[in-house]
């Protein structure tokens, strides 16, 4: 082994780096947390390449003179702390001096700024964390940082980063969250000389929501305020109709800080009560004003999370701020419990208790998963009479005799259904009922099976999907679907739309941060096809595909069964049991989901006559 060494200072200072640069998003962040501690009142952000080969922040504040741009490419140099005692009561948003020099060993950085009582500029050129040039420029006031060729010199983590979209994705997520907390910011993105993003600067939170969320989303958040001693909450929580279906969207931000915090998350889940669907969360943008010497913010290195001195207090004022907003938007009374959402967890079926609920049903079950397409009614047989609602959206079909809500487009191939595989080996299952809306019960010889009818369905339609041609059949909608998204999820779409379309979702920009949906799977018979498509698209932000088209194109019908199918804590009937039980053992691995989850739990009969103590 060799000897404990000393790095040199050039490659311990490339290390260190990467505490601050991970991404290009990295960078946007510290920037723009500079601009907003200079005082700035207007910043502009310039993107090329999602990042990867340009990065430009432009703001008005303070600027710098040239004494203290020479010190700000040091290492641990700051004007945002100067004794021990500062630590514990941070109010800035970052460390210049920190940030500037871990950016320059990794790129080639460019700064220029000007004090607004300074006749002139300068400029400083840095390549590798070394200083090239310097020197007098005229420019406007404030500071502009460019930043090229980010990780140009570690070749093996430039190789990480992902797609453009994806890392455009990443800078703007970061973006919004800071024109979400200051407000009275005017922010501009242009990525490759395209306008991405614009928010007034007017101090209207709800404008800048407007902008990141789109007018039709932002109309349905609600004010939340509550002043207490020694701490203001304020901001806008989403109604209980609009909800995501994981927390990313709930944004905290104390003393202008984002965070991360499991105190403030619980308590807004609880102030929602029963108000909120199962599995999902609602949208939220929170600023706490808190003494700062009531938190510790250095829990974590990037201070992302944050820690209360009196977590206990501050969860029950958000929970109570919550429930305040929800009264006053009409969703609940604070003088009673909250309202009930009709809930199917734990309940069994109607009559009680368990009965075997139809004919017997041939094939041998293993394991199930839930399909969203087994009510599926053929559109050429049946029409669907739809029901419009605000938005243009249909709602959940009735099947009676009418007008399709689809019609199929010109030029539309309907290829014919699909062979079925050959059947399993036969065996004598009866489907005996629901538990708890989530699992089927079936009895296979002399065994009991525990089905979960979600994964079921999945396995379901994952190979009903599988089995169509390159470009499934896909049916257009009467009405199109628009879809304002975030940053974050338009830069999955676009990286995904190839693939989507394969899969029968026609989607094209329609302006901004919009895309309009112009048609959807044929599988997907008369589902509502929002839904779907909300849940697709937060699983796409987070999933980066990998391996051959291939490989990609099973992934993404894996993601789209998921949510395609049906949902733990829906009531089937017995037709639909059947159905479901039946279709699931005409699959090809019906033990298994696409994800690799078990589908049945078996009970054999003789672990129950062990239980009830029978020879």
């Amino acid at each position: 082994m060799a000897r404990v060494h000393v790095l040199p200072e050039n490659l311990a200072n490339r290390i260190a780096a990467g505490e601050v640069v991970e991404r290009p998003a990295s960078v946007v962040k510290e920037l723009l947390e500079n601009s907003i501690d200079a005082e700035a009142t207007r910043i502009e952000v310039t993107l090329r390449d999602g990042g990867k080969n340009f990065i430009e922040v432009a703001d008005n504040g303070c600027g710098m003179t040239e004494e203290d741009l020479v010190v700000a490419v040091q290492r641990f140099a700051t004007s945002k702390i100067a004794t021990e005692e500062d630590l514990d009561a941070i109010d800035s948003l970052g460390f210049r001096g920190e940030a500037l020099p871990s950016i320059g060993v990794v790129s080639q950085m460019k700064i220029t700024t000007r004090p607004a009582d300074s006749p002139e500029g300068v400029a400083i050129l840095m390549e590798g964390g070394e200083v090239t040039d310097m020197r007098a420029v005229g420019c406007p006031a404030g500071t502009t940082v460019a930043v090229a060729n980010l990780f140009y010199n570690t070749p093996a983590r430039r190789k990480f980063l992902a797609t453009s979209a994806t890392e455009r994705g990443h800078c703007l997520d970061w973006i919004s969250r800071l024109a979400l907390a200051y407000p009275e910011i005017a922010f501009q993105v242009t990525h490759n000389e395209a306008v991405l993003f614009t928010s007034p600067g007017s101090g209207d939170m709800r404008s800048v929501l407007a902008a990141v969320y789109g007018s039709n989303t932002a109309r349905h958040f609600l004010p939340l305020s509550l002043d207490a001693e020694g701490l203001r909450i304020h901001g806008f929580i989403s109604g209980p109709q609009v909800t995501r279906a994981n927390r990313h969207h709930q944004l905290f931000f104390v003393n202008r800080r984002f965070v991360r915090s499991r105190v403030l998350s619980h308590a807004l889940s609880e102030g929602y009560g029963m108000l909120l669907p199962s599995g999902k969360q609602p949208l939220c943008v929170i600023c706490l004003e808190i003494d700062s010497r009531q938190i510790d913010p250095n829990v974590h290195p990037t201070k992302i999370e944050v820690r209360f001195k009196a977590s206990g207090e501050i969860h029950n004022l958000m929970q109570q701020a919550v429930e305040q907003a929800l009264a006053e938007g009409g969703y609940r009374s604070l003088s009673q419990q909250p309202a009930q959402v009709e809930r199917s967890e734990g309940d069994l079926l109607p009559t009680g208790r368990l009965q075997p609920l139809g004919p017997t049903v041939q094939g041998r079950v293993q394991r199930l998963r839930v399909n969203p397409f087994f009510d599926e009614v053929d559109e050429r047989e049946a029409g669907l009479e739809v029901h419009a609602v605000p938005g243009g959206l249909a709602e959940e079909a009735s099947l009676t005799p009418g007008p399709s809500p689809f019609r199929r487009g010109e030029g539309t191939e309907v290829p014919e259904p699909p062979e079925q595989p050959t059947p399993l080996p036969q065996a004598d299952v009866t489907v005996l009922g629901q538990m708890n809306a989530k699992y089927i019960l079936v009895q296979q010889e002399q065994d009991l099976l525990l089905v979960d009818q979600h994964r079921a369905a999945e396995r379901v339609i994952f190979e009903r999907l599988q089995a169509q041609p390159r470009r499934m059949a896909r049916q257009l909608l009467a009405v199109p679907v628009t879809l304002e998204l975030t940053a974050e999820q338009f830069a999955a779409v676009e990286q995904h739309q190839q693939l989507l379309a394969e899969a029968g979702f026609e989607v094209e920009p329609f302006g901004g941060n919009s895309y309009v949906v112009r048609s959807v799977p044929a599988q997907m018979g008369q589902k509502n096809p929002e839904p779907v498509l909300d849940g697709l698209i937060t699983d796409l932000v987070q999933w980066q595909g990998t391996g051959d088209i291939d490989s990609q194109r099973e992934e993404l019908l894996a993601t789209i069964a998921c949510h395609s199918a049906i949902k733990a804590g829906q009531h089937l009937t017995e037709q639909e049991m059947i159905q479901l039980v039946t279709d699931l053992m005409q699959t090809q691995a019906p033990a298994i989901c696409p994800h690799g989850d078990p589908i049945i739990v078996t009970i054999a009969g003789e672990q129950l006559d062990r239980k009830f103590e029978r020879g």
